[in-house]
């Protein structure tokens, strides 16, 4: 009950903020600070966005990721093959960084929706991720097909190769982006199937477990029992990157489920497992 309180005090004390920026979060006289529960949840994703968009941590485990790719597929070229050899990546936070979207989110108080998502897509503004452009290229210079399954939405597809090809990112022809459509309920699977099909694929990778094969688990402990159990895939077949600021991860955390902001902070601290709770637990 003590840290239901806290949390009450943090999100509910005082009034409701206007929606204007961080500085109105913030108290000149007072050391206290006003926020709603929407604006509280949005404001917790602060410290991941500053580390993915700041820290050389990050950059230095993407280049980890696509220098390890690089040298697995230069092993690949040197087998014998009948069908092309193909990758899949998944494109947010694997190819582009969408970190700036995040990042507004935060300075307004606000969490995704679909509207202001499809604005940040149509600037076509996002950056590559560290050695993302030169793996590639590499991949495309050597004959392998590169396709990209991603669940922006058909609907993106235009402004969605436009921003990879101002950033040096290879696409080999339109049907090698593959976006959600919204009749198809497999999440990435079928997706992958039509790669599968056509070419012979070697190597996935994303920031997210769902953009692997075999990873249709939800809860956290089948997720975490799956990654052990695959635990020689990655850094061999499957090559996985950073990404603090969302994913299935969260979704697993709320047990499937999609709780409003009160709840989800709730559910986040109950989980947490403190130092105290190991004497109890000895």
């Amino acid at each position: 009950m003590k840290n239901k309180k806290i949390l009450s005090l943090l999100a509910v004390a005082i009034t409701a903020i206007s929606m204007t920026g961080c500085s109105n979060l913030y108290s000149k006289s007072e050391d206290k600070v006003t926020l709603t529960y929407d604006e509280l949840v949005a404001r917790e994703n602060m410290m991941a966005t500053n580390w993915y968009q700041t820290s050389g941590e990050a950059r230095a485990l993407y280049l980890q990721g696509y220098n390890v790719a690089t040298q697995r597929l230069k092993e690949y070229l040197k087998t014998p093959h009948t069908k092309p050899y193909s990758i899949v990546l998944d494109l947010d936070e694997t190819v582009l960084d969408n970190s700036p979207y995040q990042a507004e989110n935060i300075i307004l108080g606000r969490g995704y929706d679909s509207k202001s998502w499809d604005e940040w897509v149509n600037m076509k503004k996002a950056k590559a991720v560290s050695g993302a452009k030169e793996f590639l290229q590499f991949a495309d210079k050597n004959g392998v097909k590169i396709y990209y399954i991603s669940d922006r939405t058909e609907s993106q597809l235009e402004a969605t190769i436009e921003n990879l090809r101002a950033e040096g990112i290879p696409v080999q022809a339109n049907d090698s982006v593959l976006l959600k459509n919204k009749d198809d309920k497999s999440g990435k699977v079928n997706r992958r199937e039509y790669v599968k099909n056509h070419t012979q694929l070697i190597m996935l990778f994303g920031d997210n477990l769902s953009d692997f094969d075999l990873f249709s688990s939800k809860s956290i402990d089948e997720r975490n029992a799956k990654v052990e159990e695959l635990s020689k895939e990655f850094g061999d077949r499957f090559i996985i990157f950073p990404n603090p600021l969302y994913g299935a991860f969260e979704t697993a955390i709320y047990g499937g489920k999609f709780p409003q902001a009160k709840e989800k902070l709730e559910i986040k601290e109950s989980i947490l497992k403190g130092y105290k709770s190991l004497e109890t637990n000895n």
